[in-house]
């Protein structure tokens, strides 16, 4: 396809729907997360992906990877529509791409999403942008770019058990995904609700990624308040990520503690907690993915974040290691900002008092300054591999 202007979503100049024509998806970041939802995309029958990848081009490129999943079976030497090394080589044939699929980390204090994207924003070939990625409040700086083209933007917290092992991409269990446009409707009073109402072109490419996804047997959920899901999400992100990535153990070294001790731990989770229900973004009643069970009261959401992680890795004997952990073990930048930085912020605006979460940001942000000290001779687009979500 080419660069045609007055495109709609669905790549169809004339805003008619065209079974026969594929719909192009631009996905930058081609590590696990982003493999497993351009394997779904296309598995739809409708949608070609044009993936950016750096480190493992040559392994895209060539041989592809070996999907292991326990919903569709081993799926060997896979590989997406076309591979490229820079959105550059991928936007230089014109061709319009319905969705932007960001799947990178969100390190805002080292490389932003606008400095990322910036590419692919400037060309004016992106007709959406969704970003499945980590954190609370990553959308902002990419909504302020592309607002006045008018260019919608979609925000997808994603739940996956997903392990890259070199040419091997090991998916366990089920996929969860939520979607939602931002800005999203307010939280906090449903007469606020009336200043936002969201646009054809923003409800349209909504309706073409829910339905793409689905088509591949992609579990996908829809919200009007996606702040409010990537805020539950965070709850366990900003209590046990940044734990883990603070004292280099998962949450089995934790579970050995006394209930005295455990309590201090759990104190700074209330604090979390705490900020999302004076922030209007959490609530009793609310659904809780994966499970899709209903918020309790904020003693009972501290009580289920420790209990599921402490008791399910003495069981197993063996914890669940975020994200933010396997960073920080292998010298990599991680998602401080988005993860802990984003609720520090949310406390402030409305005037809260959190002296142990200002804490574990500041440990935070220490350990993410000597990292990007000691890797800074690499570049910063070096620092941040794709896909780390």
């Amino acid at each position: 396809m080419t660069n045609l202007p007055a495109q709609t979503p669905n790549g169809n100049r004339n805003g008619e729907a065209s079974p026969a024509q594929p719909i192009d998806i631009l996905l930058v970041g081609l590590g696990s997360i982003g493999s497993v939802y351009a394997y779904l995309l296309e598995r739809s029958g409708r949608a070609r992906v044009t993936a950016v990848a750096r480190s493992n081009y040559e392994l895209y490129t060539t041989t592809g990877v070996t999907l292991h999943t326990d919903r569709f079976g081993i799926i060997e030497r896979w590989k997406p529509y076309r591979v490229f090394r820079s959105q550059n080589e991928a936007l230089a044939d014109g061709t319009h791409y319905a969705l932007g699929l960001v799947c990178t980390k969100c390190v805002p204090d080292v490389l932003p999403n606008t400095e990322l994207l910036a590419d692919s924003i400037a060309s004016g070939q992106i007709g959406a942008w969704n970003l499945v990625q980590n954190g609370l409040g990553i959308e902002e700086d990419l909504y302020q770019a592309v607002k006045e083209q008018g260019t919608p933007v979609l925000s997808s917290p994603a739940w996956i058990g997903i392990v890259s092992e070199g040419d091997v991409v090991r998916w366990r269990g089920k996929d969860t995904l939520v979607t939602g446009i931002y800005p999203p409707l307010p939280a906090k009073s449903p007469r606020d609700a009336l200043t936002r109402v969201f646009t054809k072109r923003e409800k349209e490419s909504l309706a073409l990624w829910t339905d793409l996804l689905s088509a591949g047997e992609g579990y996908v959920h829809t919200t009007d308040h996606i702040d409010s899901v990537r805020y539950s999400k965070n709850v366990w992100n900003c209590a046990w990520a940044s734990v883990q990535g603070l004292v280099r153990h998962t949450a089995l070294s934790f579970s050995y503690l006394d209930p005295a001790e455990a309590q201090m731990v759990k104190a700074f989770f209330r604090e979390i907690v705490d900020v999302g229900f004076e922030g209007g973004l959490l609530y009793e009643g609310m659904v809780q993915y994966p499970a899709g069970d209903l918020m309790g009261s904020r003693e009972d959401v501290v009580d289920r974040a420790w209990d599921i992680l402490t008791s399910t890795a003495r069981e197993r004997g063996i914890g669940h290691k975020y994200s933010l952990l396997l960073d920080v073990e292998l010298g990599r930048p991680f998602e401080v900002e988005v993860i802990t930085g984003s609720v520090l912020r949310l406390a402030q605006a409305n005037g809260m008092s959190t002296p142990r979460l200002e804490l574990v940001y500041a440990l935070l942000k220490t350990l993410q300054g000597e990292i990007v000290r000691q890797r800074s001779g690499q570049g910063m687009k070096e620092v941040v591999k794709p896909g780390m979500v």
